[in-house]
């Protein structure tokens, strides 16, 4: 079967063969992991991609969604003849309707909010790869992101989708009725399946009336376990939209690649929260810690030079090297000591590796940035090594190895150390059952003989 002609006489659907253009959907957000696509698609309806799926299906041929591909876990890597399906235009939005809106799966997060924003609403995910990060992929993988504990991850935003299944039948579930008990919730099943079940295409999207004027507060605790013990003060006042933080080290990183001086000390764990309104926080917070340990940003600038020590953490790493990259997640309680333990262990490894740590902190998220100290990159054997120390660290305080991100091809040796074989064992058996030639997206979650 010729596969490419078969392809390119779908209607709304364009295809890229040539390998130079090929070769930016090969390669990972972060560029440490390559795949081998034969083609790229680029439907432009769910009709057309219904198409591409049924024809890849009679060829036998792996299919491997993408959108934005600003994933971690290389779950958007095409293996070797593979044939990557862009979902990128699929980007109409619709009307809003009872406060949900449907939008294409290749609609980015920020073109998302700026719609909201024009009709006084939010969508409530707010990503630092928003510009690129589309509502598929944050759907496919259950984003979350600084606002979770305002808004929730993506599948509490999300109210129904559409999807196509792998030999190219649609499932509509865009518009379910709010109180639905008519068997399985597969739009719930669909949501975190990293493109392993179904190709989403369109997401209905819960929006929320939009934070009218916001205050930031930057806190500078001396130590990790001070700035955790504030957690349930800071949790406790009215209008918090965001807990974030970073390390002490890490703001002073971004202030270093800014050329923008810190405005409090970097010597432990600063906290960055975020309010709806609420100025009268910055009076609870100042019985805390002392004045010149708290910054308030309470206008448009201020709070855009606080936040920027934290949001801009990832382009600071980036300028210093390639980085190693987990996402990982610990209980609360357990935050302080874990840390700390994730340190030991990278320099276990190696005294060489500079560990780079900020996240966010409500839900007890790591993001672990590892750069050699020379700037150069990390071999990949050492690599390897540096990500099983801090993975097991994450296991023994009863962590999750993947907080956001998902599980990809990157971290399958790990979901049954975390979930258990007979977890696993029931994980492939939805996926025989929804995907029976196992064509979408193999070798993301567990390898493919395993399916």
């Amino acid at each position: 079967m010729d596969l490419d002609g078969t392809l390119r006489e779908i209607a709304d659907c364009s295809v890229l063969s040539d390998a130079d253009a090929v070769a930016g959907y090969a390669v990972d957000w972060t560029g440490r992991w390559r795949g081998g696509p034969a083609l790229v698609a680029r439907p432009r309806t769910v009709e057309a991609v219904a198409a591409v799926l049924a024809a890849c299906a009679r060829a036998g041929v792996p299919v491997v969604p993408q959108g934005g591909n600003t994933g971690l876990v290389a779950g958007s890597v095409p293996p070797a003849g593979a044939v990557v399906l862009s979902l990128t235009g699929l980007d109409a939005i619709g009307s809003v309707v009872d406060g949900v809106v449907t939008a294409g799966a290749g609609v980015t997060l920020a073109a998302l909010e700026s719609f909201a924003a024009a009709r006084g609403l939010t969508c409530g995910l707010s990503l630092a790869s928003g510009e690129s990060a589309t509502v598929g992929g944050a759907a496919a993988t259950n984003a979350g992101g600084a606002e979770v504990l305002r808004y929730g991850t993506a599948r509490a935003r999300i109210a129904g989708l559409r999807a196509v299944l792998s030999d190219g039948a649609v499932l509509d579930r865009c518009r379910p009725p709010a109180k639905d008990n008519t068997g399985y919730d597969l739009v719930d099943q669909l949501i975190g399946s990293e493109g392993t079940l179904a190709v989403i295409t369109d997401v209905t999207w819960r929006l929320d009336p939009a934070p009218g004027e916001r205050t930031v507060l930057a806190l500078a605790f001396p130590s990790v376990s001070e700035a955790v013990a504030a957690v349930p003060v800071l949790r406790g006042l009215p209008g918090l939209l965001a807990l974030e933080w970073s390390d002490g080290a890490a703001v002073a990183r971004v202030a270093a690649h800014l050329d923008a001086p810190a405005p409090l000390p970097t010597d432990g764990c600063w906290v960055f929260a975020e309010f709806d309104g609420a100025p009268e926080a910055a009076g609870v917070v100042a019985g805390l810690l002392p004045d010149d340990r708290i910054a308030v940003g309470a206008g448009p600038e201020d709070r855009v030079r606080l936040w920027r020590y934290r949001a801009r953490t990832t382009e600071a790493v980036n300028a210093a090297g390639v980085p190693v990259k987990l996402d990982v997640g610990v209980p609360l309680e357990e935050f302080a000591a874990a840390r700390a333990a994730i340190v030991d262990a990278v320099a276990a490894v190696s005294p060489d590796v500079e560990p780079v740590l900020f996240g966010h902190l409500a839900e007890g998220n790591l993001h672990v940035n590892l750069l050699a100290r020379a700037g150069d990159r990390i071999p990949e054997g050492l690599a390897e090594e540096l990500e099983s120390a801090v993975l097991e660290q994450v296991l023994t305080f009863g962590g999750t190895v993947s907080a956001e991100h998902g599980i990809g091809r990157a971290k399958r040796a790990w979901l049954a150390r975390q979930r258990g074989d007979g977890q696993v064992a029931l994980m492939r058996r939805l996926k025989s059952a929804w995907d029976p030639s196992g064509l979408l997206n193999p070798g993301v979650l567990f390898e493919r003989e395993d399916r």
